[in-house]
């Protein structure tokens, strides 16, 4: 039959300050509690866990077989539950706004122009979230989600066009030099280190494209289009890089442009829910996003 724990967090916590203290008077020093007042939450948690957690040896304690299996359980359940409150700050912030998109365009993109809205609205705060699921307004806390790959947020979703977008092979400066200048055709891209990634526009479709035939799957693969690129910007290769993610490696250039044959991808959406649009900080950071994507000028 399943043990029911009811005990509390604090007696978890006082507990897991005994296990790893060895020493009832330490955790309470460390708690800010009495000696008794641990004493009896220990007692608590063995009454109800049904078996002894500590051995008492003359003036100290000494955890059982099952007081040790415990405290790890318990350690473990403690720094989770640590980690998520930590990740509840940003939700305490009022001006706060949570942005969704992959890690791509984050780094490529929106990242390089985040200090630009820094100095229009120095009292707003973006969080970026680039963890990669599917969002749903109706059940997560995201403010405006950018992706290629909108489907559906739900039916509180605002959603429009962001940037169009088109993958074209990129290489690094070194790269180009090293092979003594760019390939003169498409066919000449065969013979040079390829890198690939999960994306949609594969060097396959590329070089179908290109009219050129012949196995294009050899080279290093990633399952990040943002690693892809700097891969390709550290001179390991060359990559079909997204104009949109590959937008602040190439206004640096640190990579360019080694054939101006391109396949389209998907545009980028911007979606926002549609309940908080009307806060004026969100409304902010949703029509600036929109506003330097309209004056973005392709590189």
């Amino acid at each position: 039959m399943p043990i029911a724990l009811t005990s509390s967090l604090s007696t978890l916590r006082g507990f897991e300050a005994a296990a790893r203290l060895g020493s009832f008077a330490s955790a309470a020093d460390e708690l800010h509690l009495t000696h008794s007042a641990v004493s009896h939450q220990i007692r608590t948690l063995e009454r109800e866990l049904g078996q002894p957690l500590f051995r008492r040896v003359a003036r100290s304690i000494v955890l059982t077989d099952a007081g040790r299996d415990f405290a790890q359980t318990v350690a473990r359940v403690l720094r989770t539950l640590d980690d998520g409150a930590g990740r509840l700050s940003p939700y305490r912030k009022p001006r706060s706004v949570i942005v969704y998109t992959n890690s791509a365009f984050a780094r490529g993109y929106l990242l390089p122009r985040l200090a630009a809205l820094r100095e229009l609205h120095a009292d707003i705060d973006v969080w970026l979230d680039t963890s990669e699921r599917s969002v749903d307004f109706e059940y997560d806390e995201v403010d405006i989600l950018i992706s290629s790959q909108v489907r559906s947020a739900g039916p509180r979703a605002l959603t429009r066009p962001l940037l169009a977008d088109a993958c074209r092979p990129l290489a690094a400066p070194s790269l180009i030099a090293a092979r003594g200048g760019a390939p003169t055709t498409p066919a000449a891209l065969r013979d040079w280190p390829l890198l690939h990634d999960e994306g949609a526009v594969t060097w396959r479709g590329w070089f179908d494209r290109a009219g050129v035939a012949g196995d294009t799957d050899a080279g290093p693969a990633f399952s990040d289009h943002a690693l892809a690129l700097d891969a390709a910007a550290a001179g390991l290769g060359v990559v079909l890089g997204s104009r949109v993610a590959a937008d602040d490696y190439l206004r640096r250039g640190t990579l360019k442009a080694v054939s101006d044959i391109e396949i389209a991808q998907n545009a980028y959406q911007i979606c926002c829910d549609s309940r908080t649009i009307g806060e004026e900080h969100v409304r902010l950071v949703h029509d600036w996003l929109i506003g330097i994507a309209a004056a973005a000028e392709p590189i």
